[in-house]
């Protein structure tokens, strides 16, 4: 074999070799997890905050190979913290089989609203802001998680407030690499608050789950989820059998016009 004809050989095998990569990675097999959050309206700075922090986190993980074979993909979806946009949503994503769970909603009215539709269609959901017990169709089989849970009056109508089961990541020494991975990412002005940071450890604290479970479906992320006990950036994460935190914490943030994060009432 001539030299001109043995290169050529040797870029036809470098060539197959990529495209044989490119392709194994293309068809990995896709795991979904759904994002509600208020991306218009009112609350749009709390949907923005959030998605940010769950991409973040969807990126980090695919870079590491993805869980278990799995590639991660975020489908995030606007409520606008609205009742009847919320349910919407969560009957959205509940007839995509491939949603195994979802992250949300981030005011308490639109969680409420749409917590039995995620119950009667068995979707766990990792509740970001919870005001009210569980409806009854929900204890048959647990699958709604909550980490932001305190009474309907914390969240008056004239302010921008956040429940959160974390301190404010600025604030927090074992945050500061997710706060400038973070704050690297927006063009917007948005920067790493308690709304990315639970959202975040919402989204690791999902990954720890998705890696245990026996089978990669909906009720094996929510058995998963249900024995957790994950030490996140903000804290720990185990739930008690009615599925809220057994070492919760209450921060109460309300949020000025400048998008900044104000302590109102400390754990």
């Amino acid at each position: 074999m001539s030299k001109a004809k043995f290169s050529r050989s040797l870029i036809l095998l470098f060539a197959l070799a990529f495209l044989l990569a490119a392709c194994s990675a293309s068809t990995a097999p896709v795991i979904k997890i759904g994002l509600v959050a208020p991306f218009e309206g009112r609350y749009r700075s709390m949907g923005y905050e959030a998605i940010y922090a769950a991409r973040l986190a969807i990126r980090e993980i695919n870079a590491k190979g993805g869980i278990n074979g799995y590639r991660l993909e975020l489908v995030a979806l606007d409520d606008r913290g609205d009742r009847d946009m919320a349910i919407e949503s969560a009957r959205k994503l509940a007839i995509d089989p491939q949603v195994v769970a979802v992250i949300g909603h981030y005011r308490p009215d639109s969680t409420d609203a749409s917590i039995e539709t995620y119950c009667a269609q068995h979707v766990p959901l990792i509740a970001i802001e919870s005001a009210f017990p569980l409806p009854d169709v929900c204890r048959k089989q647990p699958n709604i998680f909550v980490l932001g849970h305190a009474s309907i009056e914390s969240w008056p109508d004239d302010q921008l407030t956040f429940v959160s089961n974390v301190p404010d990541p600025a604030e927090l020494p074992a945050a500061q690499n997710f706060v400038a991975a973070y704050n690297a990412i927006p063009i917007d002005g948005t920067r790493a608050g308690p709304i990315a940071l639970q959202t975040y450890d919402a989204m690791y604290l999902l990954f720890d789950a998705l890696s245990r479970a026996g089978k990669v479906d909906r009720s094996g992320v929510a058995t998963a989820i249900a024995t957790s006990d994950f030490n996140g950036l903000g804290g720990r994460y185990a739930f008690d059998p009615q599925g809220n935190l057994s070492e919760a914490k209450v921060y109460l943030y309300q949020y000025d016009h400048d998008g900044q994060p104000q302590l109102m009432t400390p754990p």
